[in-house]
């Protein structure tokens, strides 16, 4: 079985680095050892995968080298870097489309998609590897619009996700039968259906957040298992980065 993982870090983590002397992108950010960061921590949960794509923007390069002088030769061997130049112009969906564009979308049996400024457990990573179906995640923290993604279930018991990019006010329009804060983490397990959903929806589509792609592929899915993360944050601060444990 021939799997893809995906994270994207291009963007430019204004409020991370507001609390630092000078800009620095998130996830190769750390206060001690250069292997406790973000993305040290998600290309080594994702060692095992045939190729691990990386999605980069702002301060690429050095992204770029930070890999290269602290990643283990066997994880080197499977990351293909992508960039989104347009990082500061468009939404997070373009730097999810990015990454897709980079590989053979259909030549692959599962894509595992996560943001790179999360951190969770192995174990609850590990569930997510070995179901054999699609795969969204939720976590146990209160929906608050300044930071949530909010998934919700509509009358149809389709899933749906809303996220105010201005964090503000989250509103759901319609009747729900269910609502969760989203973990940010996705499995993709028809990837011929990926490819269709993300080429019909045009170019235009994927300016926006990348909850339109995932509003699209889910919508029509016949078997989603959804998984509880136990252990998860979301590292928009420095603040959230000091309560990581990368012993864990």
């Amino acid at each position: 079985m021939k799997k893809a993982f995906i994270t994207t870090v291009a963007g430019m983590a204004t409020r991370f680095s507001a609390s630092l002397p000078a800009p620095v992108p998130k996830c190769i950010y750390t206060a001690d050892s250069p292997e406790n960061t973000l993305l040290f921590r998600l290309v080594s949960l994702a060692e095992d995968f045939d190729s691990i794509i990386i999605v980069t923007g702002f301060m690429q390069e050095d992204i770029k080298k930070y890999g290269e002088e602290n990643f283990p030769e066997n994880i080197k061997s499977k990351i293909i870097f992508a960039e989104n130049p347009e990082y500061a112009e468009y939404g997070s969906g373009w730097s999810l489309y990015k990454g897709l564009l980079a590989v053979d979308v259909k030549s692959y049996d599962e894509i595992i998609f996560a943001e790179g400024d999360l951190y969770f457990s192995r174990e609850d990573f590990s569930k997510i590897c070995g179901i054999k179906s699609d795969v969204i995640t939720v976590n146990n923290e209160p929906i608050k619009a300044e930071k949530a993604v909010a998934l919700y279930f509509d009358k149809d018991n389709k899933p749906k996700y809303i996220y105010d990019t201005s964090h503000g006010i989250l509103e759901i329009k319609e009747p729900f039968t269910a609502v969760y804060n989203s973990a940010q983490i996705w499995k993709f397990c028809d990837t011929e259906k990926l490819f269709r959903t993300m080429t019909d929806m045009g170019e235009d589509a994927h300016k926006g957040t990348n909850l339109i792609l995932m509003n699209n592929y889910y919508r029509d899915s016949e078997n989603i298992e959804i998984i509880r993360m136990n252990t998860w944050v979301n590292c928009n601060t420095t603040a959230d980065f000091a309560k990581l444990d990368f012993k864990k």
